[in-house]
């Protein structure tokens, strides 16, 4: 009886005018998007690489001319974060967030944004799987079961069904089974023939990580789908006409994809407000003199010159930089705050977890800056290992001197590594969203199996 109810469900949506309209809107918008990122992806690999080649002939320019060139002489170098090869399933706005630190062993200074092409047009969403399953999907999924109860009820339908001895979970079940395997059907193809184009032109890598993330994708897809179309079932059985149940689903599409994700910056910024950078630059310089003053010493240099004492140049290098490092926190722990008040959305957790299984986004960035704090205190101890003076104690002329003629090796220079993260943390880091996922789908089936059984046919 269960494999009828589905078949019948299934043959329904795929003779629908609705499921053709989804199929070709999703194919020309997957297709759409692949074209433009393949020739945005290549632009930014272009750019990353010359900035890169930059950099490194910077760094060998300044090994030339001593120590003190290489890790506190301006310009400083730079470190960038690289583009990522799977922005395609959700470019978590990538091109909004800064993407270098300019950076020696006493200042981490940023972020900054240095691959960025044109300001102007970065309010503009990507065209992403995120995107095309996040709004569209989520809309064609209440397409199909605003009526799914309601419209059965109004035209006699279900009474019949009901009439031959049919368990209402089994055709409940039936109904829902049938309308997710609709759904699955342009997901599927149109993910595919995105994801086809992009590895024809070379863009996408065959590694085993990258297919492990776009499979997760997909069944992360399928059960934010899910959830929207229980909720279709959901509020069809408490309505009596399918008419009403449209209205209704409309205004929740448009609080759940529209009005929910696009008010939690506006909370967070008013519930964790941020202190202005000056007041930030002040307490650092504050806390720089404090140190200088328990050496007893009244010059003071914002970085580290030749025959000053390197333990002291450092501490204070330190203690500043913490103060700046608990900004950026600050910054970092307000997004995360608008986050989680977005997160009573299903469109707002899917783009989450998406971005954290594709590694976009901001736990992209977060996982950049941290490394941009390592390596600034890897470039600190190579200072410490190739300072060939007594660190505490101040130099002579002839010291600085030889400071300053003393050669490095560009090999023994630490180099920053931005190498992607394994699939295993950024599963875990999506963990919660697939959790939340789970529960709206187990919330509102339930409420539905609970409208249904109390429905007067």
């Amino acid at each position: 009886m269960l494999r009828e109810i589905i078949w019948r469900e299934l043959l329904d949506h795929l003779q629908s005018l609705r499921f053709v309209l989804t199929l070709l809107l999703v194919i020309v918008l997957m297709l759409t998007g692949s074209v433009l990122y393949i020739h945005d992806y290549r632009q930014q690999i272009a750019d990353y690489r010359e900035n890169v080649n930059e950099n490194l002939q910077l760094l060998e320019d300044k090994t030339k001319r001593g120590l003190h060139r290489v890790v506190s002489f301006r310009p400083t170098q730079l470190i960038y974060r690289s583009p990522s090869p799977l922005g395609f399933i959700a470019e978590g706005h990538e091109k909004d967030l800064p993407n270098a630190f300019a950076v020696d062993a006493f200042e981490l200074v940023g972020p900054q944004a240095i691959l960025r092409r044109n300001y102007t047009l970065q309010r503009f969403d990507a065209l992403d799987w995120v995107f095309t399953v996040g709004v569209i999907l989520s809309f064609a999924a209440f397409s199909m079961t605003y009526d799914s109860i309601s419209g059965e009820a109004e035209t006699g339908t279900l009474r019949l069904c009901l009439s031959n001895a049919l368990p209402r979970a089994t055709l409940l079940f039936g109904k829902y089974i049938g309308t997710i395997a609709s759904l699955s059907m342009p997901l599927i193809v149109g993910i595919c023939m995105n994801t086809l184009i992009i590895l024809l032109f070379g863009v996408l890598p065959f590694e085993p990580t990258y297919w492990l993330q776009i499979g997760g994708v997909i069944l992360f897809s399928i059960l934010y789908i899910s959830a929207f179309a229980t909720l279709g079932v959901f509020i069809s059985c408490l309505t009596r006409s399918s008419s009403v149940s449209l209205v209704l689903l409309l205004l929740v599409w448009v609080c759940f994809a529209v009005f929910i994700p696009r008010t939690g910056g506006l909370l967070a910024s008013r519930l964790a407000e941020l202190p202005d950078e000056k007041t930030i630059a002040g307490q650092a310089n504050d806390t720089g003199y404090e140190i200088l003053k328990r050496y007893g010493k009244d010059r003071f240099s914002a970085r580290w010159s030749p025959g000053e004492p390197l333990t002291r140049a450092a501490r204070i290098a330190d203690a500043k930089q913490a103060i700046y490092d608990e900004y950026r926190h600050q910054q970092l722990h307000q997004v995360k705050l608008a986050q989680n008040i977005s997160r009573i959305s299903p469109t707002a957790i899917y783009q989450i977890g998406c971005e954290a299984l594709v590694g976009t986004g901001i736990k992209r960035y977060e996982r950049f800056f941290k490394k941009a704090i390592e390596y600034r205190r890897s470039l600190l101890q190579f200072t410490y290992e190739e300072y060939p003076f007594n660190p505490n104690l101040f130099l002579k002329d002839a010291e600085r001197q030889q400071l300053r003629e003393t050669q490095i090796s560009v090999d023994k220079i630490p180099k920053f590594d931005d190498t992607p993260t394994g699939f295993s943390i950024m599963l875990a880091e999506a963990s919660l969203d697939i959790l939340l996922l789970f529960l709206f789908n187990l919330v509102f089936f339930t409420g539905a199996f609970l409208a249904f059984t109390r429905y007067d046919v």
